[in-house]
């Protein structure tokens, strides 16, 4: 049973997140007048990450460091919700460090699932980045979940802690698996669902966008290219996986699904996502 007075529990995501991590902290107090724990998961920092968070959590005792060995979100997503995060809160919010909560999102993503009853889970929209207000359409209009700010319903995180549901590590992208998660309500014999997500339209979240024409962000956007096809092979081989065996059937490491549906690894025309693709596949079989 959820407790509506209980403080809200908060995931910060946070790979080598030094330049980011506060201005996220100090957003998210801006964001809700309502008690929140805010759990920082540093996972395989190798910069200032963590010495900051314990600095900061000094003079503010809301915020607490959790250090996680492996450099992976989708682990770090499980240790939150299976090992981390309190039992009974009606809420739980999922941030990216490197993104900063405007304010009031939490409270309005609370307030959009109390009116939206049928909703197991909650997105912010994007107020920043090229192409936002094509992002910010298609949320609107397909009930979208975007990773870098969304809730999910307090008694949705305990039907996933009693089934043992997790998310296979080395996922990328997670937030097409959370929209599935939320959209088949956790089952592999149901129809998607569109209704199981809302989206806060007064919450929102802002990042600074890579660019492509700045020579010292080339690297960065090529390896992000890359990792967008992977995402995209893999997102076929958890749907594969999930319909119709439910998402019980999901193996602790991703790269189980590249030995289960090698079938999936074909290379079609796609323009210039064609190279990127290529790159992904070639990445995906060394990795087996």
């Amino acid at each position: 049973m959820t407790d509506t007075t209980q403080a809200w529990p908060v995931a910060v995501f946070a790979h080598n997140e030094a330049r980011n991590i506060i201005a996220c902290l100090d957003s998210l107090r801006a964001a809700t007048g309502h008690p929140a724990e805010c759990y920082v998961l540093a996972n395989a920092c190798a910069d200032r990450t963590e010495a900051l968070v314990r600095e900061y959590s000094a003079s503010h005792p809301g915020v607490h460091l959790v250090s996680i060995a492996l450099g992976d979100k989708a682990n770090a997503w499980n240790v939150f919700v299976h090992e981390v995060a309190p039992r009974g809160a009606a809420h739980y919010f999922f941030i990216d460090g490197d993104v900063r909560a405007t304010p009031g999102s939490l409270d309005a993503m609370a307030q959009a699932l109390m009116l939206h009853p049928q909703a197991n889970g909650v997105s912010a929209l994007p107020r920043s980045g090229r192409g936002v207000a094509a992002f910010q359409r298609d949320m609107l209009k397909d009930n979208g979940i975007a990773g870098n700010l969304y809730g999910l319903r307090g008694d949705f995180v305990e039907r996933i802690r009693a089934r043992a549901v997790k998310m296979p590590v080395g996922t990328i992208g997670e937030d097409a698996l959370m929209g599935a998660m939320l959209k088949w309500d956790l089952r592999g014999d149901t129809r998607w669902d569109d209704s199981r997500v809302t989206v806060a339209e007064a919450a929102g979240f802002e990042f600074d966008s890579v660019s492509p024409w700045l020579p010292r962000e080339w690297k960065k956007y090529f390896r992000r290219r890359v990792r967008y096809s992977i995402r995209g092979y893999q997102n076929r081989m958890l749907g594969r996986a999930i319909q119709p065996g439910g998402f019980e059937a999901l193996p602790q490491h991703v790269g189980d699904l590249y030995l289960r549906y090698p079938e999936l690894l074909t290379l079609g025309w796609r323009g210039a996502d064609s190279v990127f693709d290529w790159l992904a596949i070639r990445e995906i079989k060394a990795a087996r």
